[in-house]
């Protein structure tokens, strides 16, 4: 596994003790836990927006080593409501017509970004993240905004671009289901990673995900419980795959 982020043994006196973390590059990578459990304050932290003397490597180099510019060609960040534009319309900001028709916002361009809703503000900062081309790209609760519909649009995007550019993704989400989306999925409770793995395996411990106050998708509930009644021997995520395997 190439890392492209390493976290060791990372401790804050109000959130973290001894968190570890390795992000495998060019996969997106899921972190969530219940709120407050300082998934922001990580982003915040990769974004080097809040600083710490902690030994967390970009590329097996400090993040504290690079210069601000090494560091912003290297690393974009989007979080919600904290969306700075330059110009007064995204045709001025967004010059990569392939983002435009990618995440369908040809329609917002000549728009002023004040009459921009959140969703489309946001689509847009991807846009504008994903034009400078980052190595590894921070979503910070981006998709509670977003259907399911919307949300697999979006990551189906951004599995082409990543595939394209070598694009590295890690989001942070109370929702489990945004998980199944991505390659691999950090639980964080108790100022600690408590679980990790490929999202279908990690969803298989409903237990300690319970009592983190996380909740399963249903598809993947209803899975773990005909499990333990040996109807399954797996997660099926897929309604009608399942109707099909219990009617055998």
């Amino acid at each position: 596994m190439t890392k492209i982020i390493e976290i060791n043994n990372f401790s804050d006196d109000n959130l973290f003790e001894n968190l570890n973390i390795n992000v495998e590059k060019n996969k997106i990578t899921t972190i969530s836990g219940a709120n407050s459990c300082g998934k922001t304050t990580l982003i915040r932290i990769l974004n080097r927006e809040i600083i710490t003397d902690s030994n967390i490597l970009l590329n097996n180099i400090n993040i504290n080593d690079y210069t601000i510019s090494e560091y912003i060609s290297l690393v974009q960040t989007v979080i919600p409501f904290e969306i700075v534009f330059q110009e007064n319309t995204l045709e001025k900001e967004i010059k990569n017509l392939s983002l435009v028709k990618g995440l369908r916002i040809k329609s917002i361009l000549t728009k002023n970004i004040k009459e921009l809703t959140i969703k489309e503000k946001l689509l847009a900062q991807v846009a504008i993240a994903l034009d400078l081309k980052p190595q590894l790209l921070l979503l910070d609760n981006i998709f509670i905004y977003f259907n399911e519909k919307e949300k697999e649009d979006i990551f189906k995007f951004l599995r082409n671009y990543q595939k394209k550019y070598n694009l590295t993704v890690i989001l942070t989400t109370t929702d489990l289901k945004d998980s199944l989306y991505t390659d691999y999925l950090y639980i964080i409770g108790n100022k600690k990673v408590i679980l990790k793995g490929e999202p279908l395996k990690v969803l298989e411990k409903d237990n300690i995900l319970n009592k983190v106050g996380l909740n399963i998708p249903f598809m993947a509930d209803l899975s773990v419980k005909l499990k333990d009644y040996d109807l399954l021997d797996s997660i099926i995520l897929d309604q009608n795959k399942m109707v099909d395997i219990l009617w055998k």
